[in-house]
């Protein structure tokens, strides 16, 4: 037992000196990494976890798996690496490793890397290139996400590369990315900037393929959603846990917003969306609207235009443009 100890030992030393090296040297280094964990020790690990003294098994950082998770929740919000190291940055959350400062490499690094649901992938190296070696190995590492978010995480990455790139804005321009729908078509309905105004607009207008040409100043809807979230949860109208679990959240959140602490009041705002919303859908021309010509000027804030937003587990509620 002593000899396997120190032979797992010595491999263990090379191992580490291995894995900082590059070409050919780092395939020896994957090669003696599978036979480290055959021998029962480990060589490396994710940066928010640790090995035991011993280095046969992983050692669990609640501190770090709280960031990791912040991670993924503001990925998901819709913003960009370049913004999630500037305000992990700006609090001044300490890294996992010798650099001082988060940098949006890490990040992204961070967010396709399946190692944060627990997932291992051997990989190999020719020609400087790094290959996996074999099926990944699930429940490898302690999971610090679960695979929802991890996958929630990689479509809001994929939408903000669609677009262009992530915010990089101090507040979070649309709470309700991805979210709405239009009652008249089904189509997405997207956030439209024309200098000062701000719109919610079907994107089936916008790509000139139909539809009622009526838009939803974005302000006035935020309005009209705050409202709804508000009386509803004052009035006890949720029957469901979960839905009552949103209302509360979602108005504490609310109140918030007047505030200092803005910018957290709106990413909660986005993520609490996400994580509720079955279905949110939004009628900007109203009911039974009246047809208009295909290319007829985009007319905003219709007088009977309403909302309909559905929460996990819950009912459809309406609600109605402020002010009106």
């Amino acid at each position: 037992m002593r000899d396997l100890a120190r032979s797992g030992e010595k491999l263990a030393n090379i191992a580490k000196y291995l894995n900082r090296s590059t070409g050919s040297v780092r395939i020896r280094a994957a090669r003696l990494n599978i036979a480290l964990a055959k021998s029962g020790r480990l060589s490396a690990c994710p940066g928010w976890l640790e090995l035991t003294e011993d280095r046969t098994s992983f050692v669990f950082m609640p501190e770090r798996a709280k960031i990791v998770r912040k991670v993924f929740e503001l990925s998901i919000a819709g913003l960009g690496g370049y913004t999630i190291a500037k305000q992990l940055n700006t609090k001044g959350v300490p890294t996992f490793g010798r650099s001082a400062k988060w940098d949006q490499s890490t990040i992204h690094n961070m967010l396709r890397n399946r190692a944060t649901i627990g997932e291992h992938q051997l990989k190999r190296y020719r020609n400087g290139e790094e290959f996996p070696e074999g099926d990944p190995i699930p429940n490898y590492y302690p999971a610090v996400i679960e695979e929802a978010l991890f996958k929630a995480a990689q479509e809001a990455r994929r939408e903000n590369l669609a677009s262009g790139r992530g915010r990089k804005g101090r507040l979070i321009t649309n709470l309700f990315s991805g979210l709405l729908t239009c009652a008249h078509c089904g189509g997405l309905v997207k956030f439209h900037s024309n200098g000062n105004a701000k719109s919610l607009i079907c994107s089936t207008v916008l790509e000139g393929r139909g539809c009622y040409r009526m838009a939803w100043s974005y302000q006035n809807f935020e309005e009209s959603f705050f409202e709804l979230v508000v009386k509803l949860d004052e009035l006890g109208k949720a029957v469901d846990l979960h839905e009552r679990k949103a209302l509360t959240e979602l108005k504490g959140l609310v109140g918030w917003l007047s505030g200092p602490e803005v910018y957290e009041a709106r990413l909660g705002i986005a993520i609490a969306l996400k994580a509720f919303v079955s279905k949110f859908e939004i009628a900007s021309a109203g009911p039974n609207p009246a047809s208009s010509e295909p290319y007829a000027r985009i007319r905003r804030d219709g007088p009977r235009r309403y909302f309909e937003i559905t929460f996990r587990g819950g009912a459809a509620h309406t609600g109605y443009a402020a002010g009106n």
